[in-house]
């Protein structure tokens, strides 16, 4: 060693220098391809001629985008995880709590942006998270909706999201009857405003139920869904197979146990906790509040695909054909290329609502997925095409009811926070019902 070092120091400068040189230049060379982008990818797109799709890609210059994620996120599991554990864009939130027909409450997240001018008629964009995910999983998507001048409201189902059950149920998997209760409350209260939603993983199946189900009167203008699964019955058919299915599992389970003492009365909750197996969780927990007497029966009601041809709405599906979790090979690209209003784009890599591309990475789907929305609002808004591209609007009955500042009266004066303390204490339930709903004027605010 001794010897190796005497032989070091006794190199001419020029030669010590090239050494270091060429070192250094190695490191170098190594972090610029590590950080660098891989070759850009061309997106594939599978749809049916049309007017709309064709004004759509031209617009949203679909065929000219390109993918390019650097060298560092090629993995599809990088891809998938890196989302969750990224820092977030500061974004404000207020709370607004709204009670459905059978006393059940659902939790809106509004994202507060002060520095961006609202207009009458601007875009009302309902995100959707995956199930047991609530506002912070979508947070750059709402921090980039709001930046784009939208207003974004984060949809908790009923126990998500760090909400509360006010009744012994829990929104199952494809029921679409809370969300339709959200969207006639949000046509009701901005009325102008064009209504758009966009959903990520499981949470893709509720609004894919939910456009099919009501087709034409859906009060929505176009839904787009990041990484959805096609095939519902068959993944939730057996044991969780992969790290991905036993962290939903046990995520599923927190919840179940989060809410334990309102769902004790409708089910067994320890023996549901005590399961492994999906169709044994659904069938001891959905099955159980909802009356299904298999688990045949409860995907006639909860599959995605079951009303799909009745969706009227431009509607685009962004999957990664390395996703971890939603088997690319379940993608139905016959129905794509089946309906005009349909477009599927897919990608060779981005795993499971990931599509990251850039230093700081960035959702590379979440603006595919923005311009996609403001050119449908665009063309299905234009006196010229209402006629034909536009949905049908049903008159809102104004059924539901918000929570937010007391009990929905407009004299109240106390704080949510105080009444949500009321609330528990009384059983999770209110006798009060309005004939007409109130905007919230003092909700809570929490920061992400």
């Amino acid at each position: 060693m001794m010897l190796e070092l005497t032989y070091l120091s006794l190199l001419p400068g020029t030669v010590y220098l090239a050494i270091v040189g060429s070192i250094v230049f190695s490191v170098g060379v190594f972090m610029k391809r590590f950080f660098n982008m891989a070759p850009p990818e061309v997106p594939t797109l599978y749809y049916r001629e049309s007017s709309l799709n064709t004004y759509i890609i031209n617009k949203s210059k679909l065929k000219e985008r390109h993918f390019c994620p650097n060298y560092f996120l090629a993995s599809r599991h990088v891809q998938t995880i890196l989302p969750v554990i990224l820092p977030k864009p500061e974004v404000t939130y207020e709370r607004e709590y709204l009670q459905m027909r059978d006393k059940g409450v659902i939790a809106l997240d509004w994202v507060v942006h002060p520095h961006v001018k609202m207009k009458k008629k601007t875009t009302i964009l309902v995100v959707i998270p995956p199930l047991t995910e609530g506002a912070s999983h979508v947070t750059p998507m709402t921090h980039a909706a709001a930046t784009r001048g939208m207003r974004a409201v984060v949809f908790n189902r009923r126990g998500h999201g760090d909400s509360f059950l006010t009744t012994p149920k829990l929104q199952s998997y494809g029921d679409p009857s809370d969300l339709r209760q959200l969207i006639k409350y949000l046509k009701m209260l901005l009325p102008k405003s064009p209504l758009a939603a966009v959903a990520y993983g499981t949470g893709c199946g509720l609004l894919m139920s939910y456009l099919g189900e009501f087709g034409s009167s859906s009060l929505l203008t176009v839904g787009v869904c990041i990484s959805p699964c096609y095939d519902a019955p068959a993944r939730f058919a057996a044991k969780p197979s992969s790290v991905y299915d036993l962290l939903l599992m046990v995520r599923l389970k927190s919840l179940l146990c989060r809410h334990s003492k309102a769902l004790a009365p409708v089910i067994d909750v320890d023996r549901a906790v005590s399961t492994w197996s999906y169709p044994d969780f659904l069938r001891n927990v959905y099955g159980a509040l909802y009356g299904h007497a298999n688990m045949e029966e409860f995907w006639d009601m909860n599959d995605p695909l079951r009303d799909v041809d009745d969706i009227e709405v431009p509607f685009l599906c962004v999957n990664s054909l390395d996703d971890p979790i939603c088997a690319c090979a379940d993608i139905p690209y016959d129905l794509f290329k089946c309906y005009p209003n349909f477009l599927l784009v897919t990608t060779s890599k981005g795993g499971h609502c990931g599509f990251l591309e850039g230093f700081p990475p960035k959702s590379w789907s979440d603006s595919l997925s923005l311009d996609y929305v403001e050119a449908s609002v665009e063309l299905t808004t234009k006196p010229s095409q209402q006629s034909h591209h536009r949905p049908r609007f049903n008159t809102v009955s104004g059924q539901c009811y918000s929570y937010c500042n007391g009990t929905a009266v407009k004299s109240t004066t106390r704080t949510s926070r105080t009444y949500l303390q009321d609330m528990r204490q009384k059983g999770m339930s209110s006798k009060t019902g309005p004939a007409s709903i109130y905007r919230k004027s003092g909700t809570e605010r929490f920061t992400i």
